[in-house]
């Protein structure tokens, strides 16, 4: 037993000393190591919420997927611009992080605010939206006087939003929870210009004041787009203010008028001429007399039709009752009694029309004049934008300044037309400012006999369709204070 020791450390001393005259060096035996335990994961301390939420417990994902549910209101800030005062809402939005993170921290049964965003673009849009409700309403004054139709708008210098400070003001009223702040005002850089709402309610004042039906149709030419209405539906009788119409009509038919002809236009626009309305009636269809202008007068309907108007028609010649009817005994349509929606007026029942199916062909002459417009896609091969024009200069001579003219100042260039009768009184115009800004007005005005002793007369009606047009010209042009 001692030899075969022996022999092995022999054996085993051998084998070392060949391992190191081979280079190679002593293997080393690994030691064990012990991995370390993991960090315990967070919670929220115990009676922890977030607008009633509570969080107790919750590790950091499912405190994110709690505030996910979470439904913010909107905020609302009470804006002063002045001696104004507005109220602005706000999106809410949570930050969610800020929030989770603010959560983690808190200690046992805090309330813990919800971290919120808001949308610097739409701060941006409320602020110019809301400058563009400032420039509108500051400067504009309505004139005092005993006259109810005696009234127009005053411009001062407008004023507006400083938009930076603006943004900074509100920003950090937000962030600090508070329920109002101030927006300082500048000197606006254009005038000020009163709303449609507000020229809307100065029409219903002055309209209050007449002893009968008004109706008034604005439409801003430029922009397209109706400013302002007042029973613009209601029926009224047609009178002479058809015979802007019956131009349009026989433009559409004729292509080139003779002397004679552009004779019985003029008379019938600038002086309102019954039997030269009568002759453009006749001649549009190619005849003479009363029963050609009454053919005429059928054909006009058609075109009326053609442009949508529903209540707008002539039946019957002017002063053509006497012949059509009790000579050659024609069998005349009238209108119904009560037509149209009320008010309803007591409207000649051979002649009619609306506020604003007479300012549709207005505006349609006035398009067809720019180039554009129904009249040109129904008669293509008669007219074009310099025949329209051409309308449009004669009705600017219109000799009759008793009605819209006597509210206008001198230098508003205004294509109109007007007509009266016994218990009403129109005039329909269109307008060109001296700043080139175009717009309609039409305005009616109608009493009734039996209630208010006989005719309405020119010295009653003129004064006040002039203080509807220079209330509204003012509303395009204040004047200055």
């Amino acid at each position: 037993m001692q030899y075969t020791q022996k022999h092995s450390m022999w054996v085993m001393l051998v084998v070392l000393g060949l391992l190191v005259s081979c280079g190679q060096s002593t293997p080393v035996v690994p030691t064990m190591t012990v991995a370390p335990s993991p960090t315990a994961e967070p919670t929220v301390a115990a009676g922890v919420s977030v607008n009633d939420v509570v969080l107790s417990g919750k590790k950091l994902a499912q405190v994110t997927t709690s505030l996910a549910s979470l439904t913010l209101p909107k905020r609302e800030l009470t804006v002063l611009t002045g001696d104004i005062t507005h109220t602005l809402t706000f999106t809410v939005a949570l930050d969610q992080q800020a929030t989770a993170d603010a959560v983690l921290h808190a200690t046992a049964n805090a309330k813990v605010n919800p971290v919120v965003r808001f949308d610097n673009s739409e701060i941006q849009q409320q602020i110019a939206s809301l400058n563009t409700t400032v420039i509108a309403t500051s400067g504009i004054t309505v004139t005092q006087s005993d006259d109810p139709f005696n009234v127009q708008f005053v411009s001062d210098v407008a004023q507006t939003i400083d938009a930076k400070i603006a943004e900074q003001n509100v920003t950090s009223a937000l962030a600090t929870n508070a329920v109002t702040v101030t927006l300082p005002l500048l000197p606006a850089a254009t005038p000020a210009k009163p709303s449609p709402a507000q020229l809307t309610a100065e029409i219903a004042k002055m309209a209050d004041a007449w002893p009968g039906i008004v109706g008034v149709y604005v439409y801003n030419l430029d922009t397209d787009e109706v400013v302002t209405t007042l029973n613009e539906k209601s029926v009224f009788s047609g009178a002479s203010v058809m015979k802007v119409p019956i131009l349009v009509h026989a433009y559409s038919k004729i292509k080139a008028f003779d002397d004679t002809q552009t004779s019985w236009m003029h008379s019938m626009i600038i002086d309102s001429d019954n039997l030269a309305a009568n002759k453009m009636l006749a001649t549009s269809v190619d005849g003479d007399g009363t029963e050609a202008a009454y053919l005429g007068a059928q054909d006009m309907n058609k075109m009326f039709k053609a442009l949508g108007l529903e209540h707008t028609y002539q039946n019957m010649p002017y002063e053509g009752s006497d012949f059509l009817i009790g000579v050659l005994k024609y069998d005349i349509v009238k209108g119904p009694k009560i037509d149209g929606p009320a008010p309803n007026t007591d409207a000649d029942p051979m002649l009619r029309t609306t506020p604003a199916e007479m300012s549709k062909i207005f505006t349609e002459l006035y398009h067809c004049s720019q180039g554009n417009g129904e009249l040109l896609k129904l008669y293509p091969d008669t007219l074009n934008a310099d025949r329209c024009s051409e309308m449009l200069a004669l009705m600017h001579d219109n000799a009759d300044n008793s009605r819209m003219m006597s509210g206008l100042p001198a230098d508003a260039y205004v294509s109109h037309k007007s007509g009266w009768i016994e218990d009403m009184q129109a005039d329909v115009g269109i307008v060109t400012t001296p700043d080139k800004q175009h717009f309609l007005m039409a305005i009616y005005v109608y009493r009734d006999l039996t209630e208010n002793g006989g005719d309405l007369q020119d010295s009653v009606a003129g004064p006040v369709i002039g203080g509807f047009a220079r209330l509204i010209y003012s509303a395009f042009v204040p004047q200055g204070k």
